[in-house]
């Protein structure tokens, strides 16, 4: 009976939701070794005919019979290579693409398949994959490129240093600080925040650990005065806690300007008279990058190009 509704799953794939990206799996695990065997062969033959939920099926289920079909195709220019690719990691075997792999995190065209292979690629690991997702970071979507540090960090084994006890990430390390300003939409601050990023992998690549670099989760700093600035990020009105933030040091020196610039986003007025109040020069290419852009209004133009001045002299 389960193997009769995976057939007819596989001939009318209708009744799949729009983001399945396999047939029925707990109903393929529980098939017989025989029901299996017919079931994988079936597969195997749509996988040929390129069906994506196939080729990801055989993958998930470590159909190891699939590997012949899967490595020509992953190999291919076919369109569901990239998906051959993602079978092949599955059945633990994308390191014999993972140059493949490396290309699409970079270069496909459609965001998703840049997307899939950079959640590949630190399964894959090794220097391909590392050199591959430091040029994600500077991928034109924020999207992919928040998805490119998680990726990164992974790969290099950081994931845990950047947690507290309870398992979660409290944005208390330079290397999360390095995250905000990927996200961002101003394209200079993206390079400041990939630039770190890179210069943590080469670090630690010529034989630095963690440790020595000081990636380490650490307690929430002046959670205070942190509260009070999220009120202002929210609250126009507001004007940013410039007395309470200028005591700080580190990190949460670094993540509290950070807040401030990418207020820029949207413009806010606030923010030249605020960086240059906190000596922040490493905002100056920020505020120069928006003072030249046609859609930025006048006066905050004018202001943006003084405030740059000012933290450029300091």
């Amino acid at each position: 009976m389960s193997l009769d509704l995976l057939l007819q799953q596989i001939s009318d794939p209708s009744t799949l939701s729009w983001k399945d990206e396999t047939y029925d799996l707990a109903l393929a695990r529980g098939l017989s070794p025989g029901e299996r065997d017919a079931y994988v062969a079936k597969l195997i033959d749509n996988a040929k005919q390129g069906d994506a939920h196939a080729i990801l099926t055989l993958g998930h289920l470590n159909a190891t019979e699939a590997l012949p079909v899967l490595q020509t195709d992953a190999k291919s220019t076919e369109p569901w290579a990239g998906t051959a690719r993602r079978a092949l990691v599955l059945l633990g075997k994308g390191a014999d693409v993972v140059e493949e792999i490396a290309r699409d995190a970079v270069s496909s065209p459609a965001k998703m398949a840049r997307v899939a292979a950079i959640i590949d690629l630190p399964k894959v690991g090794g220097a391909t994959a590392i050199f591959a997702l430091q040029q994600a970071l500077v991928d034109e979507d924020g999207d992919v490129r928040v998805i490119a540090w998680d990726s990164l960090v992974e790969t290099l084994g950081l994931t845990k240093r950047l947690q507290n006890p309870e398992g979660k990430r409290e944005l208390t390390t330079e290397v999360e600080v390095m995250r905000v300003l990927l996200g961002s939409e101003m394209p200079a601050l993206v390079k400041l925040g990939a630039a770190g990023m890179r210069e943590v992998a080469r670090r630690l690549g010529s034989g630095a650990t963690a440790q020595q670099l000081g990636i380490a989760w650490r307690p929430k700093p002046a959670e205070a005065v942190f509260d009070k600035l999220r009120g202002a990020l929210v609250d126009t009105d507001k004007a940013f806690p410039i007395d309470e933030i200028t005591p700080l040091t580190g990190v949460a020196r670094q993540l509290a300007e950070t807040m401030i610039v990418r207020c820029l986003e949207e413009y806010d007025a606030r923010v030249p008279d605020a960086l240059v109040a906190l000596d922040a020069a490493w905002t100056a290419p920020a505020l120069e990058e928006l003072a030249s852009y046609h859609l930025t209004p006048d006066d905050l133009r004018e202001k943006l190009a003084e405030a740059a001045r000012q933290l450029n002299t300091t």
